[in-house]
């Protein structure tokens, strides 16, 4: 059918998560009112036919096989592994119409109105078709008043579009407004709206995630939106659930997955003059979206990353389980779940075609939380970072005061600029990992900052450009110095542009001409923009008792900014020294800063936040390069003893061995939680293979007879480390296992 949702298969694929896999204890008065595997009943008991018989859902029923009448899946189907077949029909013995195309009847839907009740509009279903039932389709029939506002936009169009020369001559020709600017479905599949039901039934069940979602972003060294945006977010999603009676949950959560496929199509409201909450309310409430639930559970699902398997949460879940598994497993299963339940709101936004900075947002959190939990070089990471990239085009993030920020007023200008950093960010620092080209270019994007402002002040009803600028300087940094959301949005933005232009001269083909003259501008140019940084959030101006008095988040996020800085200085000497055979010393040099600061940065763990698959992104991707290099050259200089040749760097061996040793446990930690860890295998190939060369450089083999010049043996040591450190040969993978390695 033109225009309906088409299930894709990732959606089947995911769509069989159990969302009752998992209790909370919200409506259970007591053990006995949950049922012994932990799951609490929370749908009505099984409808019964007229023979005083439980209704059985539509396979078995057709199959003739004897049900067992759970729900929202019964056992049989999934056995079966047919979970997302399995629904139960109102009517089963009424017959639909023979033509899809001929309407019969019209039907009431229901939307929430902020004081929980029932709101009813009428629509369009064919005969026979339920709302409530989530197996069923229903036709939807905007009017025609409606029909621009409920027409798929095709997002942002540049000045090569099909349509720019009529957009810059719209004052001049007329355009007839009830043009249609994309397409409408006018049928939610099956598959979709089944789908859907079982990612809000997750999030109904587990009432816990509120308050660790708000505890864990409140923590959060690195947040793109207000802290009470998020807070919110989450207050108002809760309510749409806090009115369903337990009689009627399956059919409320059923037609609250229909109003959300709806409100997922719509284009979301601007105006100028529009407050934060009416923002807010655009996709939350009634007008809750996809994007607002997969928001809320990749941020779930990134705090769950944070928690230790200690915390109370996972006790508490454990005991509501089987009671066989331990605390991590359960963390690794709540994780999975959030996970999945994500990248099917996200698949669903594919279909609606509507890109936004809320979606972008989502994909971002998405892209950290895949990181972590499949690795920094897994594909499912890459691929939502390619999504990622679309919306941000798509949605016009990545051109300031474009045609897409002509009605915001000035904070969500502001929060797009922050989405459009962190994507930038994100981009940048994948790209870097896996040595592939980025997929935001900066050339095509207007890489304007936002300003370093205090959110309350951001959030002011009615505040103005004019108002702020008073509040900043010339670059848009704070007077008053103090560390703020924005702040480390702006620094990391700025690290990131020069970021950008030292993967194009090490990737791009034909860049590496003149390589040392383009390296010295671009460090001059990263130079530039840390000196332009406050003072007290650059780690390098800061004293130990200064950094001491910080908190956790604070001390975490300069170290890790003055770290960025450091990396793009190693991989410009690294270049230089690659393509020319000179430079070395500023290399080594970089390196042993880079290391010493990766070490420093893991010593200092936080007793109540689990941190290790961050330190894991933090050993792999700052502290390998530069651990690598200064192996090699140690190990060199081992297998080679007698006088430096002129061109050779002395190196404080004994400082190097240290840190090295240090490292190899460092990796070890890393990898220790459990071997589900997204950098589990790698951590402990990388290991191996240092502790190895740490064993050649303490204890050397006896010398052999052999031309001075041939070092072949580090070649068998390095085992592919090399591969790492040479950009022209980065697709034949970090050679540990390529399985695990893609470099």
């Amino acid at each position: 059918m033109i225009g309906a949702v088409t299930p894709s298969s990732e959606i089947r694929d995911v769509a069989n998560f159990s969302p009752l896999h998992f209790i909370s204890r919200r409506n259970c008065a007591s053990q006995s009112d949950c049922t012994p595997s932990g799951h609490r009943d929370m749908f009505p008991s099984a409808i019964m036919r007229r023979n005083g018989k439980p209704q059985s859902c539509e396979p078995c029923r057709k199959s003739k096989l004897r049900c067992d009448h759970t729900r929202p899946v019964c056992g049989r189907c999934t056995a079966r592994n047919m979970a997302q077949r399995c629904f139960y029909h109102p009517s089963p013995m009424t017959k639909r119409p023979a033509s899809d195309s001929r309407v019969s009847s019209s039907t009431q839907d229901t939307s929430y109105r902020s004081d929980g009740r029932y709101r009813a509009h009428k629509i369009i279903s064919p005969s026979g078709s339920n709302a409530s039932s989530p197996g069923m389709g229903v036709h939807l029939a905007p009017t025609a008043s409606s029909r621009l506002q409920l027409a798929a936009s095709p997002g942002y169009l540049g000045s090569t579009s099909y349509s720019a020369v009529l957009a810059e001559h719209q004052k001049e020709i007329p355009i007839d407004s009830e043009a249609p600017v994309g397409t409408m479905p006018n049928a939610i599949d099956p598959d979709s709206a089944q789908a859907g039901f079982r990612v809000l039934a997750l999030l109904y069940n587990l009432t816990f995630l509120d308050g660790l979602i708000v505890r864990s972003y409140r923590g959060k060294w690195y947040r793109i939106f207000p802290t009470s945006i998020i807070e919110k977010i989450v207050s108002v999603t809760r309510r749409l659930y806090d009115h369903f009676e337990a009689s009627e949950t399956e059919a409320r959560l059923s037609d609250l997955s229909i109003q959300v496929f709806r409100n997922s199509f719509r284009p979301m409201p601007r105006s100028k003059d529009m407050t934060v909450d009416e923002y807010v309310d655009t996709f939350t409430g009634e007008n809750t979206r996809w994007e607002t639930i997969a928001l809320l559970l990749a941020i779930a699902g990134n705090a769950v990353l944070s928690c230790y398997e200690q915390d109370p949460v996972f006790a508490e879940l454990r005991g509501y389980s089987d009671g066989q598994k331990e605390n991590f497993q359960v963390k690794d299963q709540l994780l999975s779940q959030l996970s999945d339940a994500a990248s099917t709101c996200l698949t669903f936004c594919d279909h609606t075609a509507a890109s936004n900075e809320i979606l972008a947002y989502a994909q971002y959190t998405d892209v950290v939380v895949k990181t972590q939990q499949y690795g920094d070089s897994s594909y499912q990471a890459w691929r939502r970072l390619g999504d990622l990239s679309a919306t941000v085009y798509a949605s016009g993030l990545h051109k300031v005061d474009g045609p897409a920020d002509e009605n915001c007023p000035f904070f969500l200008k502001q929060l797009r600029r922050c989405c459009f950093a962190a994507a930038f960010f994100v981009d940048k620092s994948v790209a870097t990992f896996v040595g592939r080209p980025p997929l935001i270019n900066f050339r095509y994007c207007s890489l304007a900052l936002p300003y370093d402002l205090d959110d309350d002040m951001l959030l002011v009803p009615g505040v103005a450009e004019q108002d702020v600028l008073k509040q900043v300087d010339v670059n848009g940094w704070d007077k008053d110095g103090i560390k703020r959301r924005t702040s480390i949005v702006r620094i990391r933005f700025l690290l990131s542009i020069c970021r950008d232009e030292i993967l194009e001269m090490a990737l791009g083909d034909g860049y590496q001409r003149d390589i040392p003259r383009k390296a010295e501008a671009i460090l001059e140019r990263a130079h530039k923009a840390w000196e332009q940084c406050p003072a007290h959030l650059r780690y390098d101006h800061l004293s130990q008792e200064e950094l001491n008095n910080q908190l956790h988040w604070q001390h975490m996020a300069v170290t890790l900014l003055y770290m960025d800085y450091l990396h793009s200085h190693f991989l410009l000497h690294r270049a230089v020294v690659k393509y020319t055979d000179a430079g070395q010393k500023p290399l080594f040099d970089t390196a042993r800063s880079l290391l010493s600061t990766v070490l420093r940065l893991c010593n200092e763990r936080e007793v109540t936040t689990d941190r290790s698959k961050q330190v894991s992104w933090v050993v792999l991707y700052y502290g390998l390069p530069s651990a690598c290099v200064l192996a090699f050259e140690i190990l060199r200089q081992t297998h080679n003893p007698g006088p430096l040749h002129p061109s050779d760097v002395h190196l404080p061996r004994s400082e190097i061995i240290r840190n090295l040793s240090v490292f190899v446990s460092c990796l070890a930690w890393a990898a220790s939680p459990s071997p589900s860890h997204g950098n589990y295998a790698v951590c402990r190939e990388v290991e191996k293979k240092l502790a190895h060369i740490l064993d050649q450089i303490l204890d050397p083999p006896p010398r052999v007879t052999a031309p001075p010049e041939d070092f072949s043996f580090v070649q068998n040591f390095a085992s592919g480390l090399e591969g790492y450190l040479d950009w022209n040969q980065f697709n034949n993978g970090y050679d540990f296992n390529s399985d695990y390695f893609a470099f």
